[in-house]
């Protein structure tokens, strides 16, 4: 016979008479032929813990499963018939023991009803059907007994690794057969011995107990809205006097509220949604596992108990063991006085799942803790700098200097922790301020690293003695500024969750692309590179770049910027740069002195000579020519003087230097010209004319030349 399965209506376990009017339903869905459809229970594994089947467990087939359930289990070899239950709410290591125990508690339980063999007689390993479609579950007993009633269901199963389907008793079986055994097999009774927390008043209708998930989530949900009033119907207060269970209920709903805020909520999503829980190793059949707080070191369970009444159906609270353990955790864990006195308003308020209380706390933590960190880091520097001037190395006093400001904001990012600890944040809020933590003490671990690079470079500016180094640190330092930054950013991009790695891997595949677009900006950032480990020049360098030429005032990542001599400004790509002709003036260690003196051809051997030695004790004499290297020498014979060559370095590497003593040694050599008694030739032609020449025969008749014949030039040698 098919029935139906799956979780109950929420809202009708709480109503009452819900037991008598299950029971009467599924007398009449039975007596009707009522038939349901349900989707085919999908895992990603079928009872992972147990590991393959062995030959001798069928699950192919409803009729196969029964029948090899009730044989393997007749047989004693229950931990072979565990492979015929659903035992997916169960942890895979604990699958082997609860699936033997819930084995064998399933047999008893079926021998008590006197299940027959045949009562499963589908072998179709699709099951039933409901109009050519597959119910996918059967009902193989039902029962009304000691004022409970139930159904032991199978049901279709796939799992996906490795793909197997297979016929299981339904997890809800497995959830309920603890119950049944105790009540039916045990003789237990059903119910509690005395109605529960009769003195809290009638049942509010948003209260919701009857699968522990549902408890957990209605108790954390009326505490975070701050009715402790309704929150008090979670609790088992048996203990309790009824004319004190209201007052009571309240105070210890708050407490445990608290506890949990500061030892970290309950992920009630883990919970069970069956009414009768699922199994657990170590945990009593009737309880469930809430969580686990330490008080000191010794651990203390908080666990939901599970009862039975026949108007409220199935009922989860917290355990009476733990109601007397609430006042215990908070005094390990609480807020004190504070938290038992704070208004009501703190608590009835919240805003992003969190109490206004906590946001207070947050708007105060945020103002006290900067200001704490603020004075605490300034204390550490001064205490650090103290300790660095004791010592012979360098390395701790910039290391100490460094941190005067982004200390503020290490502190301040670890004060933040200590204060979202206290304040008790829910999960999703305690991930933002974890988030909001780590962003700032990356922001402090910037600011110390970019302030450590420039105290380095200007360490290096003070002591470097290669001039080409000191001229390059400005590139070298956004070079350095920017890769902190990239690392940074990718470190702030790993905190809040995004994968970095994947990121990395579609720039990588998108590289082709992006290296076409960007080709021209490529090839400055790599010139920028080449000028960075060849270093043609530094700031302040007078230089010529093809046409341009000018002083260096800035070297950046794309281009590099010349000042004129016309004082204009001339930028040009680092590409450029680095694929053409550079000269640097500014790197000569000395500057070349080469006129040529041009004496007139009238100036005789002796004047010659008296002008190239006077011009040679000159440079020897001088203390601006470098003496390792000069000459002085008759030339050349010029179209209108005689040339004399004066080459010599003037010992000096400014230019403005250079043009005095060049001017020095200019009106010295005007001197010894004069003194030798011969003078500058001057770039001017002489004409001279010839005589006249005879007439030419048949002159008379007019058409001869005239006597006067044409002018002949030479150079002026006299000047």
């Amino acid at each position: 016979m098919v029935g139906t399965c799956g979780d109950r209506n929420a809202g009708s376990r709480q109503h009452p008479r819900f037991a008598a009017a299950l029971a009467a339903g599924l007398l009449l869905s039975a007596a009707a032929g009522a038939e349901t459809r349900y989707e085919i229970a999908r895992y990603e594994a079928i009872n992972r813990g147990l590991g393959a089947p062995p030959a001798d467990v069928v699950r192919s087939s409803p009729a196969a499963a029964w029948r090899s359930f009730l044989s393997l289990a007749g047989a004693g070899k229950f931990d072979l018939a565990a492979h015929l239950l659903d035992l997916s709410e169960t942890a895979p290591a604990q699958q082997p023991k609860i699936g033997v125990e819930r084995a064998g508690q399933l047999y008893r339980l079926l021998l008590l009803l006197k299940a027959r063999e045949d009562a499963v007689t589908t072998e179709n390993e699709a099951g039933p059907t409901i109009g050519g479609q597959a119910t996918n579950v059967v009902i193989a007993v039902r029962f009304e007994r000691s004022g409970i009633s139930g159904e032991v269901r199978l049901r279709h199963t796939v799992g996906a690794a490795p793909y197997e389907l297979a016929w299981l008793f339904s997890r809800e079986t497995v959830a309920s057969v603890p119950f049944w055994f105790r009540v039916l097999v045990k003789g237990e009774p059903a119910r509690g011995a005395e109605p529960l927390d009769i003195g809290l008043g009638p049942i509010p209708d948003g209260v919701q107990r009857g699968t522990p998930r549902e408890a957990a989530a209605g108790l954390l949900a009326a505490c975070q809205a701050g009715r402790f009033g309704l929150a008090a119907f979670y609790l088992d207060l048996g203990e309790i006097p009824p004319e004190r269970q209201r007052a009571e209920g309240e105070r210890l709903a708050r407490r445990l509220m608290l506890t949990l805020q500061r030892t970290g909520w309950v992920d009630t999503d883990k919970l069970s949604n069956d009414p009768l829980g699922a199994p657990e190793s170590g945990v009593p059949e009737n309880e469930q596992l809430l969580g686990v707080v330490k008080v000191g070191h010794q651990p203390v369970e908080l666990l939901l108990a599970h009862r039975f009444d026949a108007e409220l159906g199935q009922v989860w609270t917290v355990s009476q063991k733990t109601v007397v353990q609430i006042d215990r955790l908070y005094d390990a864990h609480g807020y004190g006085w504070l938290g038992d006195h704070a208004p009501v308003a703190l608590f009835a308020v919240s805003l992003a799942e969190l109490q206004l209380w906590q946001w207070l706390g947050i708007l105060a933590g945020l103002l006290v803790s900067w200001f704490v960190s603020r004075h605490l880091g300034r204390w550490a520097v001064r205490l650090l700098r103290h300790l660095a001037r004791r010592t012979v190395m360098q390395w701790d006093d910039a290391v100490a200097l460094a941190l005067d400001g982004p200390a503020g904001f290490l502190f301040w990012a670890g004060t933040l922790v200590l204060v979202a600890r206290w304040l008790g944040l829910t999960p999703a809020a305690w991930v933002v301020a974890r988030y909001l933590c780590k962003l700032l003490a990356l922001v402090g671990v910037g600011w110390f690293l970019v302030r450590l690079v420039d105290d380095g470079a200007r360490r290096v500016r003070e002591t470097a003695k290669e001039r080409n180094l000191v001229g390059f640190l400005p590139v070298a330092v956004r070079i350095v500024k920017a890769l902190v930054v990239v690392m940074l950013g990718l470190a702030a991009l790993d905190v809040i969750g995004i994968n970095v790695m994947a990121g990395l891997g579609a720039l990588g595949i998108g590289g082709v692309a992006l290296a076409f677009a960007a080709q021209k900006t490529l090839e400055n950032l790599f010139g920028t590179a080449a000028i960075a480990g060849d270093r043609p020049f530094e700031v302040g360098d007078f230089i010529a770049i093809g046409q341009d030429t000018g002083t260096v005032e800035e070297i950046g990542f794309r281009s590099t910027r010349l000042r004129t001599v016309a004082r204009t400004r001339v930028t040009v790509p680092n590409g450029v740069i680095a694929a053409g002709r550079i000269e640097n003036y500014t790197a000569r260690d000395r500057i070349l002195y080469n006129p040529v003196l041009k004496l007139v051809y009238s100036a005789s051997e002796a004047q010659l000579n008296a002008v190239i030695g006077g011009a040679k004790r000159l440079l020897e004499s001088h203390p601006k020519v470098f003496q390792g290297e000069h000459r002085v020498r008759f030339a050349a014979f010029g179209n209108n003087a005689l040339h004399i060559e004066v080459w010599c370095w003037i010992a000096t590497r400014d230019f403005l230097e250079y043009t005095a003593v060049s001017e020095e040694l200019n009106f010295a050599l005007a001197a010894i010209v004069q003194r030798s008694g011969t003078a500058f030739a001057f770039p001017s032609p002489t004409v001279y004319m010839a005589a006249a020449e005879p007439a030419e025969p048949g002159a008379a008749d007019g058409s001869g030349r005239n006597g006067a014949a044409a002018g002949t030039s030479r150079p002026n040698g006299s000047g």
